[in-house]
C-alpha cells in the first residue's frame, strides 16, 4: 500500500469527524441548545426574566 493512501484514508476520516462535529453544534444551536451567556434571558436556568 503506497504512503500517500495511507495518508489520504487518515486525513478522510478527519475531515468526516470535523463535518460531523461541525453538523452537531449546528443542530444544537438552531434548537436552542447553546449559552448565549445572558442568564436573564434563558428558559434553561433556573431565573426568570426580570429577577
Amino acid at each position: 500500500m503506497p504512503a500517500w493512501l495511507g495518508n489520504g484514508i487518515v486525513i478522510a476520516i478527519l475531515i468526516c469527524a470535523c463535518c460531523l462535529a461541525v453538523r452537531s453544534i449546528w443542530k444544537a444551536r438552531k434548537n436552542g441548545g447553546h449559552c448565549s451567556g445572558n442568564c436573564g434571558s434563558c428558559s434553561k436556568c433556573g431565573r426568570r426574566p426580570g429577577r
